[in-house]
């Protein structure tokens, strides 16, 4: 009896009103040749004033475009095209370029890559490129230790390099150590530092984690949720929280930490609760406290959030995702309003196992804007052929 060798492919389509874009994510590889996989992923948007388009333009880029290529013995792995670069301590990177790995018996990983980076004004990279490895070594079931490196240049001249160690340990089969610190060479100083060690006890009914950050300003990345967006003021952070599986379906958590944000220490802390509506986790209710005190970001904040079944059968199921967060500040500007809310309604409708729809509506007011609403929409697929 010959078995089938099904190839697969998977496809989503995302997009959004106010301001249009939307996002085409393409994925495929085979049973056949399994060492093959190919990515992509294209943004489009039309009337994106902040592009410098007008409403009748439309504006197409790659964000993803990569073939991955495995050994199948193990050895190697290969990726060439556009992708985010991630890799050890380093900062992470958006490249057209290549990246391989080689695994030794030993364990000992090798990396390296090299390419030109991303940048909307594709003249000014002529002269824009940047190369960089790692190195690490496995311990078994006691952790790893890896050093990184990478060095830029723009325009024909070095604009920046940085050189970083990370380390995961388990000292004991209850504590989990961990540590990366990178150093920032072009101007010399520290680029980023996290620390930390989290212990449970033999049952796991009980996690706590102790912590510290520090981060260069442009590491900081923007989020949507307004409790993200206004919660990272800071490049210095140290504290801790704690996980109580208080019940079967129910997970507690506390959380507490001081921060500095423009030369002056402040704290931040939340009390959170998640209760499971079923075993398998699949309809759940998540409500939130949070209070932030640090510089001129000092406010308290409440989040709901629930995730409904609404229906399954077979391979039917539709669910109910609200989302809803306010923002209380304590020192709005006059023409700021004293309340800011953040609301998201989202319903999922899978007919089948191959094909997924979803649709949300978000509506907003912060510090910048009266009201923001947008539309999201989500068409994934997700097949293999022959068919069995």
């Amino acid at each position: 009896m010959v078995s089938a060798q099904p190839h697969r492919v998977g496809a989503e389509l995302w997009g959004q009103l106010e301001p249009n874009a939307g996002l085409i994510i393409l994925e495929g590889s085979s049973r056949k040749y399994p060492y093959i996989d190919a990515e992509a992923l294209v943004w489009g948007g039309a009337g994106a004033t902040q592009l410098g388009s007008s409403d009748n333009d439309a504006t197409f880029e790659a964000l993803v475009m990569t073939i991955k290529v495995r050994d199948p013995r193990g050895v190697s792995d290969t990726r060439l095209g556009r992708f985010m670069l991630s890799t050890g301590a380093v900062r992470a990177m958006h490249i057209d370029g290549g990246h391989l790995m080689l695994r030794a018996r030993s364990k000992t990983h090798f990396e390296v890559f090299g390419g030109v980076p991303v940048d909307g004004n594709i003249e000014g990279r002529k002269y824009d490129w940047m190369v960089g490895g790692r190195v690490s070594q496995g311990l078994g079931n006691k952790g790893m230790i890896g050093a990184s490196y990478y060095n830029r240049f723009n325009a024909g001249q070095r604009s920046a390099a940085e050189a970083g160690g990370a380390a995961a340990l388990r000292g004991a089969s209850w504590v989990d150590p961990s540590a990366k610190i990178s150093w920032e060479l072009v101007n010399p100083g520290l680029a980023e530092v996290l620390g930390t060690i989290s212990a449970q006890t033999a049952s796991r009914v009980i996690r706590g984690e102790l912590y510290v950050t520090k981060r260069s300003p442009t590491r900081m990345l923007q989020s949507t949720s307004l409790f993200t967006v206004l919660g990272d003021p800071g490049t210095l952070a140290a504290g801790g929280n704690l996980r109580w599986r208080a019940a079967p379906r129910l997970d507690l958590w506390v959380n507490g930490a001081l921060q500095d944000a423009q030369d002056d220490f402040g704290w931040s802390g939340y009390l959170r609760g998640v209760l499971r509506l079923d075993d398998d986790g699949k309809g759940s209710i998540l409500g939130e406290l949070r209070r932030q005190q640090v510089a001129t970001s000092s406010w308290t904040g409440l989040r709901l959030a629930s995730v409904i079944p609404l229906y399954e059968d077979h391979d039917t199921t539709v669910g109910l995702m609200p989302e809803f967060e306010i923002i209380f500040p304590d020192h709005p500007e006059p023409n700021q309003g004293n309340v800011w809310p953040w609301g998201r309604l989202a319903l999922r409708w899978q007919p089948t196992k191959s094909w997924a729809v979803a649709a949300a509506v978000e509506a907003s007011a912060n510090q910048i804007e009266r009201y923001d609403v947008r539309a999201l929409a989500r068409v994934s697929y997700q097949g293999q052929w022959p068919k069995k």
